[in-house]
């Protein structure tokens, strides 16, 4: 996180991700389909190609109106030394993944919301899902997740006869909540409104913050737990949205928020 934001203090994972298939490449949009020769390895004459739906043909994956049940084989070689000389014994593990079809609503707490960070992916988002361009210098923006690993990574998925190379979106691979889907929350020690966080950061473009100002100005962290000690001393005049009471107590009160 750059600069001295309260969000240092504590860092929050709110992308709960997993790789199922290798590998996987960032690609311009999720469902934008090019084609190209340079990465092919099956038949280099072949472009490769992006689907994004398909089905899978095994008696190793089984589908019912709740859960995807696959089965999967992990081979590994485990490798010992003995008397002097190297011993491999191949070894199969069976996994067994059961992966639920309906996403459920969820919810993402911020630390050090009204941040640079907070403040931009909470208005990043709401760009996104309400289809907000703007102006900037080099003509009109609008709005994407490039650069998001779920949402703009694609998966090889494998090869046709004619060794064309099919990829598909990541975030197709299996249910995977949408960001603009996200229900955002979070704990500031500064009692502003996301809408002035966003001012404050100075990261958006003027047009952008111009008309996300009224989806974030009801927006107003949490009171959060201030220890000096862990926080850059140029926060401190920010600060008037802290908790009181013992560390037990602040404690509780955050579990109570989550």
């Amino acid at each position: 996180f750059p600069g001295s934001e309260s969000s240092q203090l504590v860092t929050v994972a709110f992308f709960s991700l997993f790789l199922i298939c290798s590998p996987f490449t960032i690609h311009p949009h999720p469902l934008l389909q090019k084609t190209t020769t340079k990465t092919t390895t099956h038949a280099p004459s072949y472009p490769a190609a992006m689907s994004t739906s398909f089905t899978v043909n095994t008696d190793r994956v089984k589908i019912d109106e709740e859960t995807i049940v696959s089965e999967y084989e992990y081979r590994n070689s485990l490798v010992e030394e003995v008397d002097g000389r190297l011993v491999v014994t191949p070894s199969v593990t069976n996994y067994t993944f059961r992966t639920e079809k309906k996403v459920p609503r969820t919810g993402l707490l911020l630390v050090g919301w009204g941040g640079n960070n907070g403040s931009t992916i909470t208005g990043s988002i709401i760009a996104n899902k309400e289809g907000i361009n703007w102006r900037t210098k080099s003509g009109v923006q609008t709005p994407n997740y490039f650069g998001s690993l779920t949402q703009a990574s694609v998966v090889k998925l494998g090869v046709t006869e004619e060794g064309r190379e099919i990829y598909v979106p990541l975030k197709d691979m299996v249910p995977m909540v949408e960001p603009n889907d996200f229900v955002i929350s979070g704990w500031d020690i500064s009692s502003a409104n996301l809408a002035e966080a966003m001012e404050r950061a100075a990261v958006l473009d003027y047009d952008l913050q111009r008309q996300l100002y009224p989806y974030l100005q009801d927006l107003v962290p949490m009171p959060s737990i201030y220890f000096p000690d862990f926080i850059a001393a140029n926060q401190g005049d920010r600060a008037d949205n802290v908790l009181t009471g013992t560390k037990l107590e602040q404690m509780n009160k955050i579990r109570e928020d989550i």
